[in-house]
C-alpha cells in the first residue's frame, strides 16, 4: 500500500481543487477519501506476483504523519543550511573548506536512497555526488566542512533517520 502514497496525495489534491480550498483540513479529508478509494480498488491496483500487506487505516495515518514529520525536518534543515551559506558568503574573509565525505548509509531501499540523496542535494551547501557499487556509501560534497564526523552525524540524526522511517 506504500507504493500508492503518491496516488493518495494526488487524490487528496484533486479533492482540494474540487473544494476550491487548499488547507490542511481539506487535504486530510481528501487523504481519507483517497485511502478509501485505493482500499476499494486494491485488487486492481496490487501486483498479484508480490504479496504485500494492506495497511490498516491507523497504520496508514501513522505513515502519513511520518511523511509530514519528514517534511518538517527537511524544511528545518534547508532553513538552517541557508543561514550557514549566507554566513559564509557574507563573511569578510571567505574561509571555506569544501570537501567530499564518504557517508555510510543505513537506508537500504532504492526509494530511501533516492529520497536521501535528493534531500541532501536540495539542502544548500551540500550535493550528492555519487553512490558506491554496493549501494552502501553516498559521496557528498559540502561547501564548508569544519568537522566531517559532525556533518555525518547531522545527516544521520535528521534526514536519514526520518527517511528510514518512511522508506526503509
Amino acid at each position: 500500500m506504500r507504493k500508492h502514497i503518491v496516488l493518495n496525495i494526488i487524490l487528496a489534491l484533486i479533492w482540494c481543487l474540487l473544494q476550491e480550498k487548499l488547507n490542511v483540513a481539506e487535504f486530510a479529508i481528501g487523504s481519507i477519501l483517497g485511502y478509501g478509494i485505493i482500499f476499494m480498488l486494491r485488487t486492481v491496483l496490487e501486483d498479484r506476483k508480490t504479496e504485500r500487506k494492506v495497511l490498516s487505516i491507523s497504520e496508514y495515518l501513522v505513515f502519513i504523519l511520518r511523511i509530514f514529520r519528514y517534511l518538517l525536518i527537511f524544511i528545518k534543515e534547508v532553513i538552517k543550511a541557508n543561514f550557514e551559506v549566507v554566513k559564509i558568503v557574507l563573511s569578510p574573509q571567505l574561509k571555506m573548506t569544501p570537501g567530499i565525505i564518504a557517508y555510510k548509509m543505513k537506508v537500504k531501499t532504492d526509494a530511501g536512497i533516492t529520497l536521501l540523496a535528493n534531500s541532501i542535494t536540495l539542502t544548500p551547501g551540500t550535493l550528492s555526488v555519487d553512490i558506491s557499487e554496493d549501494r552502501k556509501t553516498l559521496y557528498i560534497h559540502a561547501l564548508h566542512i569544519e568537522d566531517a564526523e559532525a556533518l555525518e552525524q547531522s545527516i544521520r540524526h535528521s534526514l536519514e533517520k526520518y527517511t528510514k522511517d518512511i522508506l526503509g
